[in-house]
């Protein structure tokens, strides 16, 4: 594609992904409540001292990132749209620098292909174009899970610099601990990119960990006010934590929806049920031939992830990424032995980076053993714009912020956030 052909591509692809958003999903409880910490820090003007809840045991997590990061627009632009605008500026030049670094290491794979598959895919629309809190999540996680690639002996030439890399993880940790409980699943990989140094040279693993701790410091200033004046109230979110040992059984489970990241899980995106989904469907028949061959195509593509997983006898970083990416899944199945909630996918969205990488030395594979797979990757990525646009035609009459934006609009005016609703904790008596 011609490089003027390209940009204009990027800019469509930023487009597309602002109006997805704001024809997204508003109305329902999470995305609410969500969206209500920041309208509730701007219109009363006060520091919002927790973050999201975790309705299992009725807590918030500590911090004032998540509040900040939806206020913030509103003194910017007051109108509803402002934090699902900053949100996808935010996302957009995250799931760019993603892409950069897949199409300068799978070079087979078209620059177009890569950036259109990475900004579209059904998850990275899902919850990075919308304002609840695993959308944030992903814009500090694909820097942390790019850094960590990058200081692990994986590539010769690097794309991060380690000093950076290391603020970078600091700064991600810290920021993601006050967005999702997730952030846990960051520690072993951080422990394991600190042994690797550790190996090569004691005396730079110290300048790194310095830079580390900068970074980890930086991200903390939002949730310092937090620490030194908690709410006596609030249960701590380690509540969260227990024994959960019935998650064996869920060892397939994670698998599928782990790779499932990196492809097209359709029927998740339609709704809860098969009568919703159908109902999608029924309400614009035109979706419906997309939808097929996307159907099937998730189904096909965590078949190939799996098989190319025994059957790919490349070397070097091939093999690298593959065990990075096995490590990764057993390290979110261990973690579900300690976790209140199952394995729902949205719990460990944030490894989203990880299978997304792997995905794509798979399709170098197949298209390397079948060429013409190359035009089957080119028509799924065109089908996957037309079933977007869609869906997000559906959500824009029945769950977007259009249903009724007079009562966000009139609650700025007003600078009364209950005119949009109440806080859990208003309900509670604690937290915030």
């Amino acid at each position: 594609m011609k490089q003027k052909y390209f940009y204009l591509l990027i800019l469509f692809l930023f487009v597309f992904r602002v109006i997805y958003g704001l024809f997204a999903e508003f109305w329902f409880c999470d995305e609410i409540q969500i969206y209500l910490i920041g309208l509730k820090s701007y219109t009363t003007g006060s520091w919002p001292f927790y973050g999201p809840d975790i309705v299992y045991t009725n807590t918030q997590i500590p911090g004032a990132l998540q509040g900040l990061l939806v206020s913030i627009p509103f003194y910017l632009l007051k109108i509803p749209e402002s934090p699902t605008i900053f949100l996808n500026i935010l996302s957009f030049g995250s799931l760019s620098f993603l892409a950069y670094f897949i199409s300068k290491r799978v070079p087979a794979i078209p620059a177009w292909i890569v950036w259109t598959l990475v900004l579209t895919t059904p998850w990275t629309l899902c919850y990075s174009t919308r304002v609840v809190n695993p959308s944030y999540v992903l814009v500090f996680s694909v820097p942390f899970f790019l850094s960590i690639i990058e200081l692990l002996p994986i590539y010769s030439r690097k794309i991060i610099n380690p000093k950076p890399a290391f603020f970078i993880i600091g700064l991600t940790t810290t920021c993601i601990m006050q967005l999702h409980l997730s952030y846990i699943l960051l520690l072993p990989f951080t422990i394991l990119v600190f042994a690797e140094s550790f190996r090569k040279s004691r005396r730079k693993t110290m300048i790194f960990l310095l830079l580390y701790l900068s970074g980890f410091l930086l991200g903390l200033s939002t949730l310092a006010p937090t620490l030194i004046s908690p709410d006596p109230v609030m249960k701590g979110a380690a509540s969260n934590i227990v024994f959960n040992p019935g998650n064996f059984k869920n060892i397939l489970t994670i698998l599928v929806r782990f790779l499932s990241f990196a492809g097209f899980e359709i029927p998740y995106m339609l709704g809860g049920g098969t009568a919703e989904r159908l109902n999608v469907i029924k309400n614009q028949p035109w979706m419906a031939p997309f939808t097929l061959v996307l159907l099937v195509t998730g189904f096909l593509q965590v078949i190939l992830f799996v098989l190319a997983f025994f059957m790919n006898r490349e070397k070097d970083e091939w093999q690298k990424i593959k065990w990075l990416t096995f490590v990764s899944w057993l390290i979110i199945f261990i973690s579900f032995f300690f976790s209140i909630k199952g394995p729902s996918s949205h719990t460990f969205y944030l490894m989203l980076p990880i299978p997304v990488i792997y995905s794509f030395y798979c399709y170098q594979w197949l298209i390397s053993k079948k060429p013409v797979m190359m035009r089957y990757l080119k028509i799924i990525v065109i089908c996957g714009l037309f079933f977007h646009a869609g869906l997000g035609t559906d959500n824009y009459r029945h769950r977007s912020l259009y249903l009724n934006r007079a009562k966000v609009q009139e609650a700025l005016d007003k600078m009364d956030y209950r005119i949009l609703g109440p806080r859990r904790a208003d309900t509670l008596g604690y937290g915030y």
